[in-house]
Parts: C-alpha cells; structure tokens; sequence
C-alpha cells in the first residue's frame, strides 16, 4: 500500500504531466485552429496518447495516467472556450482507458499501444454519447433511417445497423497506434530542441460568474440537467420553449461563458439545421424541434456547470468531502504551468519534429518537479521544558552571525512554582517582544487554560506576513499547537508558508503531536530534532545553512 507520502508525489507528477499535456493543446491546438487543420480533434486527442506514453515510461508507476487525464481536463475548466463540460470529460476518459489498457497488458509496448488504441477510440464513442443525449432517442432512429435510405436509392449500406460504427472504431483504434509509438520514441535518449522565444501571455483566464456567487446553484442545473435528460417528449412544445428562452436568459446573465456561447451563431445554426434535418427524415417536425430544444438547454447547463465548478463555496465542500489532495494537485499544476509553456519548442517545430518536441518537454518534466518540491521543512520537537524555543533562539542567532535573515516567530515559556504561567513571543526579524498569552487570563482568544492578548496575536501574525518574510533566508514558526491543528492560531501562516516552499521552515511542535501536524500538513518525510539532544544544534544548523564552513 503506498504511504501518503508517495501518494502526493504521484500527484505531483500526474500534475507535471497535465500540464504538459494542457500547454501542448494550448501551442499546437492554437496552431491548428489558426491553420485551419482538418480533424484537428483526433490530432489533439494523438498529443496526449503521446504525453501519456512518454511520461509513463518516465515515470513508470500506477495510477499515473488516470490522474495525468484528471489533472489536464480539470485545467480546462478555466480554458477560454464556452463550451468545457465536454472537452473535460473527453481528456479524463482518456487518461483513464490508458491506465485500464497498461493494466491489462502490462508496462510494455503491446500496453502502450493498447492505451493509445482505447484512448483513440474514445472520440468517436464520445460524440455518439454527446449526439444521445443532446438529441435523445430519435438520434437512433435518424441513422436507421439514413442506412435504409442508402440501401434503397442506392443499392449500398449493410443490413447490420451497427457494422458502420464498428468499422469506424476500429479505425480510431488503429489511429491511436501510431501515436502511442510517437510517446515511446520520444522517451528515447535522443536530440532536444530549445523552448520557443515567445510565447503568448493570457492563455488561461478563468471565467467566474458575473454576478455574486451562490453555492446551491450547482445543484439547482444538475437537478434541471437530470430532468431535461429524463423527461424528453413530456413537456409540451410551448413550455419547452418558455422554459428554453428563460434558462437560456438567465444563464447568459448569470455565466459569461454562456453569454458568449448565446452569440455563436454557426453552433446553433448547426443545431438547428441538424433538427430540422432530423425532423425531415422522420417525418416529424416536431421531433426536430424537441430535438433542438433538448440541445440548447443541455448546451447552456453544461457551460453554466463549467462556471459554477469555479465556486470556492464548491470547492471547499469537494475538498472536505474528498480531501485536498486533488486541489492541491490542480495549484501545484497551475504553478508549472507557466514554465512548461516556456519550456515548450514553437508550434511550427512540434509539427515538423514531433518525436524530438515531446523528447525535450518530457526530459525537462524532472527538474520542475524537483524545483516545485521547493525548500525544506523540518520539525523542532521535545516535551515540556526540553528547550525547543531555547533551540530556536540559539539557531536564529547561528544563522545571523553567518549573514543570513531569519523571520517568524519563538514564544518563550515562564514558569511559576513549577506551572507553565505564560508565553511572550518574539518577532525574530526585528527583535521586537510582546506579551502573547497567560494563563487564566479571561480574553476572546483561548486555547485551553491561557488566554491570549490581542496584541500579541496580531504581532504574530504581522511577523508570519508575506511582507515581513520577504527578504527572510529561514523561518521559524514557535509554536504549532492544537489551536493551529485545529486550523486557528498561526495555522494560516504556517500554510501559506508550506505552499510556498520558497525558504527552509523550522516548526516547533511537541513530541505527543509530532504525528498528528505530520499527518495534518503532510509532512510525513520531514526530519525531525529532539531540542533535548546536544547534537541537534549543529546538525540543524548545518542543514539549514549547508554553505557554512564545518568545524
């Protein structure tokens, strides 16, 4: 069973590897779109059979690419275009039928072609999925029809209904090959090509909803979703209509995504041509009709969905309900994402050089990983009155002499006839010393039997700020307790300072909740030094300075 440890470390690298394979959309795909490329989608869908290859054999480790497909369709929740539902659910299946084939076959070159077959093959299923359920059953029924109508004007098309789909995907199944064999080339040693000079700014750009956002709202067009998709002919022609116009008003208020997809008139005159059309073939107008009104309002829900995905109300309540690894994921991919765009080679040279492309943005995958891991934490940790703040002091003041700034914060402890009494804290950038807390001191502020004094709280946090760390080489956080387990207390600080990784982070913590702030923060693999042990001082003063002269 992998620990939590490796655990994160897989999502890092499936969130490298989205964002691989979401830059490389964003640099080819606009090439594609500007030259007008036929087949474009199959084109796209063969990047990313090629990044799931090459990243694979890189890194080699199950789970891997059904979280590569879940991190890049997330990331294209906030991709410009109107319409993202789709396109989201299309990249994760993907992912997923790849991992499924590398379980099948194994982590070799029958696997790979498989995974490359399967994730081709997903396109075409998809669209025939997006056809039954904006079009409804009648979808069915057209084809029929339309293969009844080849076979009797022009004496062509099988008697089996289904033989053309079957064909259809076993081409997309061979198409998928080749580019499965483009991901294992490229994971060859081999020449790299350098990044592009440029590239363009503003690629990603959330949209966010124009007005005030309301957490229930998702639910609110799942429920209509599920009723559209369920109801079908029930409703009559007049109150689909109305209901049509006013979902169709309100979203466009509501969604600027769906706003701007309200005045893409070559879709919906593809919407409507297609009912029409269907209705001309069955005989029944009203079954077009019904048709492109089904369309429309599963249109407009799946971009309002797309929007409302973006809600940190939502957000939070996924987190909670499924934890914040995936979360995490997506801010740790984001934050590649910009030097993987830099990183990338010109469009015009992916098409020429593709194998040699992908070698090179795949070969540069380690280093941002390791890069992103950022600097070190560790932990000061000991019972009562074993020293830790004493260590603190004493290590602050070693990393000073050697010319470096330290920030955050040490509470020093007093004692009164053998009872803790009370904590004063210390700003370690500027010396300064205030009052923090007392015990049996009545105040707003409490974490068991101590009170805390507002001044002394807000000192804490003024010291922990992006502002007052900005030119710190190591921090120090004295002391994290359960206020801060229990997420109060210096706990957002200590966050933010975690997410950031920029400098090594000292926290002092007690020996009986080492274990519970590992687990709390995900610091399983951080060292951790018993302030009660001589040696401590010198080794954690080494590690944190690795350039001072040994003794």
């Amino acid at each position: 069973m992998a620990s939590p440890r490796d655990n994160r470390l897989l999502w890092r690298k499936a969130a490298v590897l989205g964002s691989l394979w979401a830059a490389s959309e964003i640099v080819l795909g606009s090439f594609l779109h500007n030259a007008r490329v036929p087949f474009k989608g199959l084109l796209l869908t063969g990047i990313g059979i090629a990044v799931m290859a090459a990243g694979h054999r890189l890194w080699p480790e199950r789970g891997l690419l059904w979280r590569t497909g879940l991190v890049c369709a997330l990331m294209k929740s906030v991709s410009p275009s109107a319409v993202i539902f789709g396109p989201m659910i299309a990249i994760f299946m993907e992912g997923l039928l790849a991992e499924t084939a590398l379980r099948l076959l194994g982590f070799n070159a029958a696997g790979y072609l498989l995974a490359g077959g399967l994730a081709m093959v997903w396109p075409l299923a998809h669209k025939i999925g997006n056809l039954l359920i904006f079009y409804g059953p009648d979808t069915l029924a057209v084809y029929a029809r339309g293969l009844q109508w080849l076979r009797d004007r022009a004496g062509i098309g099988p008697e089996n209904i289904w033989l053309p789909v079957i064909v259809l995907l076993c081409l997309h199944f061979l198409l998928g090959l080749p580019w499965a064999v483009l991901g294992l080339r490229a994971a060859r040693p081999g020449p790299l090509l350098p990044p592009a000079k440029e590239r363009a700014g503003g690629i990603f750009k959330g949209g966010g909803t124009g007005g005030k956002r309301w957490a229930p709202a998702i639910f609110i067009h799942i429920l209509l979703l599920a009723a559209v998709l369920s109801a079908n002919k029930a409703l009559p022609p007049a109150g689909l209509a109305a209901a049509a116009v006013l979902y169709g008003a309100i979203c466009a208020r509501r969604y600027p995504r769906a706003a701007k997809l309200l005045g893409r008139a070559g879709v919906w005159g593809g919407v409507l041509g297609f009912s029409l059309l269907a209705g001309f073939v069955l005989k029944d107008p009203l079954a077009g009709f019904y048709m492109a009104a089904r369309a429309f309002l599963v249109t407009m829900g799946f971009a309002a969905l797309g929007e409302e995905l973006l809600n940190p109300a939502v957000r939070g309540f996924l987190e909670k309900k499924c934890g914040t690894a995936l979360f995490e994921t997506l801010e740790y991919a984001f934050a590649s994402l910009p030097r993987i765009l830099s990183s990338l080679p010109a469009g015009r040279d992916m098409l020429r050089r593709p194998a040699a492309s992908l070698r090179s943005a795949v070969a540069r995958a380690p280093g941002l990983l390791k890069e992103r891991d950022g600097a070190p934490v560790f932990f000061i940790t000991g019972k009562h009155g074993c020293g830790k703040s004493e260590l603190v002091l004493r290590l602050a003041e070693g990393l000073r002499k050697a010319g470096l700034r330290t920030g955050g914060i040490c509470a020093r402890g007093f004692w009164a006839q053998g009872v803790r009494s009370g904590f004063d804290i210390a700003d370690l950038s500027t010396g300064r010393e205030v009052p923090l807390c007392r015990r049996g001191l009545e105040t707003e502020i409490k974490a068991g039997e101590f009170g805390f004094f507002k001044e002394g709280v807000a000192a804490g946090l003024g010291a922990l700020s992006a502002e007052a760390l900005a030119d710190a080489d190591a921090v120090f956080i004295d002391e994290a307790g359960f206020l801060e387990l229990e997420g109060g207390g210096w706990a957002g600080p200590l966050e933010r300072l975690l997410g950031e990784k920029r400098v090594p982070l000292v926290i002092v913590v007690r020996d009986y909740l080492l274990a519970k702030a590992r687990q709390r923060w995900g610091l399983e693999q951080a060292a951790a030094w018993d302030a009660g042990e001589a040696a401590s001082f010198g080794a954690l003063l080494t590690a944190l300075d690795p350039d001072r002269p040994s003794c």
